[in-house]
Formats: structure tokens, C-alpha cells, sequence
């Protein structure tokens, strides 16, 4: 009979908020938002979410994305009954509150980004090793395995991801001497999905993003929207964001020294 422990599986779902280009004036912000979660909580959060879009559409093919909801439209567009989006949003945050998953961002200032000359180039390279380093590094604090699921958006951003994990994979972490042997143990896969996966962790990791974007903006002083759902998905990123225990063993903690949940570009 194995003896052997099975290592906890934890997967990190990452979404895209805003482009790349740096010329696109629309998009003042370029954010990556990681949702981790572990293997053995996915059904539970399918099943919950699930139980929403059944009690609110009378089916399950509902996709949340946080645009939508703050603007009403489309399949939101029922809440435009101010009684109904209230109920609605207590009971997305119950859902988001009770839920085991936590929180990274990667976030690009584009208008800091073009004074140092940056290019999409570099926002794709920077960011991506930014979230895959990140969740490594959990991963190595509890000894843990993991994939990441990326939502496609371009073939361009997907070379990007997969270069970030080769790199680790080929090379391991050497300002932490953990070699590429360690790394292979505990990033198994990388795969890519799109919206019609319906995956909740992708739209959890959407939603997030929007409140990530709020959050930095207002730390900026500029002005965001501050309507229902902006208070309570800001309220909600206070918990669901990582954050770095106080005190751990020596070993973790010189992991966990090293994890940055809400980065900043450039720096």
C-alpha cells in the first residue's frame, strides 16, 4: 500500500482587463486577475453559481461579467429592477464571500508604461511572469502541485504565458535556489479556455478585475463609478485578496517574503 501523501491541487483561472496596446487611449489600464483555487472546491463553486443563474435566468448558460452587471445590459438588463439587482447582489456576494478561493493581480499603468517606452511586448512578458511566479511560489510554501487556465483572448498572449511557465520549467527559481526539477513537480499544466467553457473561476477572476481596476484608480485619487456593486465587489476584494501570512516557518516564509497579490507596473 502508498504511503505517500497526496500532495493538495490547486488550480490558478487568469482573465484579462483592458489591452495590451499601449496607444489605446480607451484603456488607460492593463490588469491580469488570478483566481486560486483548490481542485476539491471547483464543484461546490460550479454548484452555487450555478444555483444563481438558475434562480435569476432559469438556466445555467449565464456568463457574469462585471460590465455587464454595472451597466444593466444584455442578460443584467433584468435588473434594471432596483429590487431584483439588490437581491441579486447579496446574494453574488454570499457567493463570493463564502467561496475558498484567493485573489493576485498584475496591473499596468499604461501611461507610466509609455514613458519608460514600453511595448505590448513587454506588457504580455512582464505580466505573465509576474502571476505564474506568484502562484509558483504558493505552491512551493505548502509543498502543493498546480495548472493555470488561461481565457484566451490572443494567439500573441498565450506564446506569452507559455514562454513565462518554460522559463520556470526550464530553469527553476535561482534567486531562491529552487531548481527546475522542483518546478516540474509542482506546475503540472498550463491550458487555455474561452468564455463558452463557462468556468466560474474565469468569471470570478473577471469580476475581481474590475475591482481591482477601481481600487488602483481611487488610490490614484481619480474619479470611479460608485454605484451598488462597485461598494460591494471593493468590500469583497479586502477578503479575497492574498495575503502573506504574519508568521510561518522559515522555510515558507522565504516564499512567502517573496509574493506581491496586487503588483503594480511599472515599478
Amino acid at each position: 500500500m502508498n504511503n505517500i501523501a497526496r500532495k493538495n491541487e490547486y488550480c490558478l483561472y487568469i482573465d484579462e482587463l483592458g489591452t495590451a496596446n499601449i496607444n489605446d487611449k480607451n484603456s488607460s489600464l492593463y490588469i491580469l486577475a488570478g483566481c486560486s483555487i483548490d481542485e476539491k472546491e471547483r464543484e461546490n463553486m460550479k454548484t452555487w453559481a450555478d444555483k444563481i443563474k438558475f434562480k435569476y435566468w432559469g438556466h445555467k448558460n449565464i456568463v457574469f461579467h462585471s460590465r455587464e452587471i454595472w451597466r444593466k445590459e444584455n442578460d443584467f438588463k433584468i435588473f434594471k429592477d432596483n429590487k431584483v439587482f439588490q437581491q441579486f447582489l447579496k446574494d453574488l456576494k454570499d457567493f463570493l464571500f463564502f467561496s475558498r478561493f484567493k485573489m493576485f493581480f498584475v496591473i499596468v499603468d499604461k501611461e507610466n508604461a509609455r514613458k519608460m517606452s514600453w511595448n505590448h511586448i513587454k506588457i504580455y512578458k512582464t505580466t505573465s511572469d509576474q502571476l505564474v511566479k506568484n502562484f509558483l511560489l504558493i505552491l512551493l510554501t505548502g509543498d502543493s502541485r498546480g495548472k493555470i487556465i488561461v481565457e484566451s483572448a490572443t494567439a500573441e498572449k498565450d506564446f506569452y504565458f507559455h514562454k513565462a511557465v518554460g522559463y520556470y520549467l526550464a530553469g527553476g527559481i535561482k534567486e531562491l535556489k529552487v531548481d527546475y526539477k522542483k518546478i516540474q513537480e509542482t506546475l503540472t499544466s498550463i491550458s487555455f479556455v474561452t468564455k463558452n467553457n463557462f468556468d466560474i473561476e474565469e468569471q470570478v477572476a473577471d469580476l475581481f478585475a474590475y475591482a481591482a481596476k477601481c481600487k488602483y484608480l481611487g488610490q490614484l485619487g481619480k474619479k470611479v463609478k460608485n454605484g451598488l456593486y462597485e461598494k460591494m465587489i471593493l468590500d469583497l476584494l479586502k477578503n479575497k485578496i492574498f495575503k502573506n501570512p504574519s508568521n510561518a516557518r522559515d522555510k515558507k516564509m522565504k516564499y512567502f517574503k517573496e509574493v506581491d497579490s496586487f503588483v503594480i507596473l511599472p515599478q
